[in-house]
Parts: structure tokens; C-alpha cells; sequence
């Protein structure tokens, strides 16, 4: 019993997820036959075990699974709505990548996720080109099994006008290693062409609702590692307005986060297109570096730090001549590559629930944003709303047969059986808390019927919880305007019209009731004076 192998269903769940997420309910222990000594071993543990424990260790074990449950743990699969933003992945790094248009956000995101950016230089007209990355080493992916991927996760086009059009993210994989996850957040240019001048009303605006955007999605989300600010201009190494603007931003936003320069720890600057077959960005390139860094600190006064630089490029080309254009920048390109990575993976947690309000004239552009959230909320509720629907259903129809079908004492035996091997696996397992087991012992207990509303409404909650409130509700309203608007809506307005005034007599009492039992107002200080 103590090596007891877990189930296929969950060895094929650890092999979905691959290396590069362990999972902490696991034994890896148990994949060993024990020896006497282990057994003996165990058996003193189990022996010092008390109930308390064991049901603590369960409890905790059941709160990961739980979290786990309702995170968003797809690979490279772009998340983009509020409640997307919630269910990240809090296991994962977290890298916000911001920069001007045209600083090649996107590009460079797409290269970290292993695609590959090539020109060829045989080529009639020279460009670039995506090139489709090597089938990753997990047998449940697309490219793994035969399908042919579409393109590059993001979005990229050359010209002035920002790719991105909101702040999303997505979890990758560093250069498609499958044991470098990390999450990346895509931000939208802040020097797009509805406010290229500045200083602009209109710039104003522009960036004013872009930062709304990027404000409301990083309170929800809670924390970042790392802020990655990209330079396009590493040939005049001029601070421009776009990048002054951006780290202006950074510093006003996060100025509650610990003593306000704190935030300058988790920030690296790098200079974009930095590609290996070019050569003339590596001029003078460490001065360029600490120039770069001392107007930093000067046009910056929150920034006390040497704010890392690194370079980053990515693209190659192919053809006559591309080995001998590409040797020479290819040592510094992966240096600025492996510097990045390192920083990302010792940064700390970066407070973002602390992010500053946005006050006076700025409180609209967060209003407007909300508006927006809410209507890609109902857009996203109209294309899903049916799959919603069908999990209601078959959550209804799971609660119907807990209550009417489903004998009591069968569910009460079933839930003891397994809780009762459950706590064997606790008690005699060495290392971390089997899962599958515990699974199913919460599995059974939940169908056991209490002959009260709490179990249903814990119930409830757990599936209104795993769908997502925001999309149960939109779905649901949606649901009612396709369907049950057309017939009944005619009744249920007439029926309101005629309950109207019946409503507002019903607040008039209240009103009245609230304002008779109210306790008298304290006399001013003007009116004890007179007294």
C-alpha cells in the first residue's frame, strides 16, 4: 500500500503539464518500491501524526487544487478580458513588456514564445518573415501532433500605427523550453498616432486611456517580476518624449508600492532591434549604457538605482553571406537574451494592488475603460454563452439527481470508503499529499445530501467560482435577451408597469420609515453657542 502507483488518468495529467510545472500534491516517492527502512519510517511518522494535522495537510492540500482549478494555465493562448487577468497563473514569472509603437513589443514577444523572425538575403525584394517553431516536446500540443500552426501568437505589422489595441498576456514558454515557463504582458504602444504629439490634448487622451487600460489590468492581476521598457533608439540614444513619458507613468503609479522606489528594482531597460546580423548598433554600446542610465536617474527623481540596460534583437537572415554578417553580434545578442532571464527569474513580487487612483479629470478615462471591459464582456458572453449554458445544465441536472436519485446511506458509504483511504495516503505518504485520492474523497463528500440549503450553496458557489462569475452572469443575461425577451418581454413589462406605482409608494414608506426612526442630528457648534 505505501507504493501504491496513482492512477493513469493523473499520470497523464502530470505528463499535459509537462516539467516545467512540478506539482506540489504529488508523491514523487511513490514511484519507488520502499525498502523495510522506508516502512519503518513511515510507519513512526504516521504514528506522530495527529487528526489535527492530517486534516490541515488535506485542507491545504484541497485549497491548491482548488486554486489551481481556476487559473489559466493554457500555453500560448492570449488572455485579454478583466477576469482573464484574475485567473493568472500565480506559479509563473511575470514579465510587463511597455514601449513606444514601433519599438517591437510584439516581435520580441513572439521570439521568447520560439517563433523565428528571418530575411532572406537572396531574396528579390528583402524582408522578413515568420518562420513556424520546431514542434515542442509535449505529445498534447497542436504542432506535436501533425497540425501546422497559423502564425505568431501576437499581433505584428510594420508601420506607425500600435499592433496591440489592448493589454493582454500569455503564458509561454522561454525560446519554446518547456522548463522556462513565464508570463508575458503585452501592452500597447504609448506613443500611438491619435496622440503622437505629447503634449497634445489629444496625446493626452490617447495615453490617458491606455494607461487606464494597463492600470485596471494590473490591480487585477496583483503582482509583476519584472518591467520590461523597450528604447528604439540606440544609434542617437536620446531619452525621447515616449520613453520619458512611459517611466514617468511607472514612477507616478507605483509610488505606494513600499517606499515609492521600490518599483526601480523589478524595472530593466533594453534596446530593441538589436539584431546579431547588424552591426552598427554595438558602437560604443556599453557608454550608450550608462549614459542611458544617468539620464534616467536625472529625469527620474522616485530613481535611486542603476536600472539595468541589456540588448535585444532576435532576428536573423538566411542566404549568401548571412554566417559571416551574423557571428559577430550573435554572443552579445544571446548575452542581453540570458541577462534578461535571469532578472526575471530573481525579481521579486512586485505590488501592483497598490497602484495609484487616477484622480480629477483622469477619473473618465477609468469610467470609459470599465465601459469597455463590460462590453467585450457581452461580446465574449455571445459567443460562448451556449457551452455556459450547457454546464448549468449539467450542473442542474448533477444537484437533481444528488437530491432525488442518488440514496443517502450509498453516498454516505461511498464518501467514508474513500475519505478513509484518502487519510491512509495522508498519514503513511513521506513527501507531499497524493492528490487523486483526495480528489475523489471531496468528490464523494460533495454528493452526500444534508437536507439543507448550505451544501447546495456551497455547491453553487464552487461552480459559479470554476466558470467564472462575470461570464455566468453575461451568459445568463444574454441567454434571456436571445431567447426569453421576444416571448416574454411584452409581460413582464406590462406587469412592471402596473407593479410602478405600487414600487414607489412601497420606497416613499421606507423612506419615511428611515427618516422617523433616524436618530436627531448632534446640534452644530454654532447652535450650542447660541443656546
Amino acid at each position: 500500500s505505501f507504493s501504491r502507483p496513482r492512477d493513469t488518468a493523473a499520470q497523464s495529467t502530470d505528463a499535459e503539464r509537462g516539467p516545467h510545472r512540478p506539482t506540489a500534491l504529488s508523491s514523487p516517492a511513490s514511484a519507488h518500491p520502499p525498502t523495510h527502512k522506508n516502512m519503518s519510517e513511515g510507519s513512526s511518522e504516521a504514528a506522530q501524526l495527529s487528526p489535527k494535522s492530517v486534516a490541515l495537510k488535506a485542507f491545504g492540500a484541497l485549497k491548491e487544487m482548488g486554486e489551481r482549478a481556476v487559473v489559466n494555465t493554457s500555453q500560448d493562448t492570449i488572455f485579454s478580458t478583466l477576469e482573464d487577468f484574475q485567473r493568472a497563473d500565480p506559479s509563473l514569472k511575470r514579465l510587463l513588456v511597455i514601449g513606444c509603437t514601433g519599438a517591437g513589443k510584439s516581435t520580441l514577444l513572439n521570439l521568447l514564445a520560439g517563433w523565428t523572425f528571418v530575411g532572406d538575403l537572396d531574396a528579390a525584394e528583402f524582408d522578413f518573415s515568420w518562420v513556424p517553431r520546431p514542434s515542442p516536446s509535449d505529445a498534447g500540443d497542436a504542432a506535436a501532433s501533425g497540425e501546422e500552426e497559423e502564425g505568431p501568437l501576437f499581433s505584428t505589422e510594420a508601420g506607425s500605427e500600435s499592433c496591440t489595441k489592448k493589454t493582454s498576456y500569455a503564458n509561454l514558454s522561454w525560446f519554446g523550453d518547456r522548463g522556462k515557463p513565464f508570463t508575458a504582458i503585452d501592452t500597447p504602444g504609448h506613443d500611438d498616432p491619435d496622440g503622437a504629439d505629447i503634449d497634445s490634448p489629444e496625446a493626452r487622451e490617447a495615453l490617458g486611456e491606455i494607461a487606464a487600460d494597463l492600470h485596471n489590468k494590473l490591480r487585477a492581476i496583483k503582482k509583476v517580476n519584472a518591467i520590461l521598457v523597450l528604447h528604439n533608439d540606440v544609434h542617437s540614444n536620446r531619452l525621447n518624449p515616449a520613453t520619458y513619458t512611459i517611466l514617468k507613468m511607472v514612477a507616478e503609479k507605483f509610488a505606494a508600492a513600499g517606499d515609492g522606489g521600490d518599483v526601480w528594482k523589478h524595472v530593466i531597460l533594453a534596446y530593441a532591434k538589436c539584431n546579431s546580423h547588424d552591426v552598427s548598433w554595438q558602437a560604443s554600446i556599453a557608454k550608450k549604457k550608462r549614459d542611458l542610465q544617468a539620464a534616467v536617474r536625472a529625469k527620474i527623481p522616485s530613481c535611486k538605482v542603476e536600472v539595468p540596460v541589456v540588448t535585444l534583437g532576435g532576428a536573423t537572415v538566411s542566404g549568401e553571406g548571412a554566417g559571416a554578417m551574423a557571428a559577430a553580434g550573435k554572443a552579445k545578442e544571446k548575452e542581453g537574451f540570458d541577462e534578461l532571464w535571469t532578472f526575471l527569474q530573481t525579481a521579486g513580487d512586485l505590488d501592483c494592488t497598490k497602484l495609484q487612483p487616477f484622480e480629477g479629470a483622469d477619473v473618465k478615462w477609468e469610467k470609459m475603460i470599465k465601459a469597455k471591459d463590460e462590453a467585450e464582456a457581452r461580446a465574449r458572453a455571445s459567443l460562448i454563452y451556449i457551452a455556459v449554458l450547457a454546464k448549468l445544465g449539467g450542473f442542474l441536472v448533477f444537484l437533481f439527481w444528488r437530491a432525488f436519485m442518488l440514496p443517502r446511506y450509498v453516498a454516505f458509504l461511498l464518501a467514508s470508503a474513500i475519505g478513509a483511504y484518502a487519510v491512509h495516503q495522508i498519514v503513511t505518504c513521506s513527501g507531499d499529499v497524493p492528490r487523486t485520492p483526495l480528489f475523489g474523497a471531496a468528490l464523494a463528500l460533495l454528493m452526500v445530501n444534508m437536507h439543507t440549503v448550505a451544501d447546495e450553496l456551497l455547491i453553487l458557489g464552487l461552480f459559479v467560482k470554476f466558470v467564472g462569475y462575470e461570464t455566468m452572469a453575461y451568459s445568463v443575461r444574454h441567454s434571456y435577451r436571445v431567447w426569453l425577451e421576444p416571448h416574454a418581454g411584452p409581460f413582464v413589462d406590462a406587469a412592471m408597469e402596473k407593479a410602478g406605482p405600487l414600487l414607489q409608494a412601497a420606497q416613499e414608506q421606507v423612506k419615511k420609515l428611515t427618516v422617523s426612526v433616524a436618530p436627531p442630528a448632534k446640534p452644530s457648534a454654532e447652535t450650542k453657542k447660541n443656546l
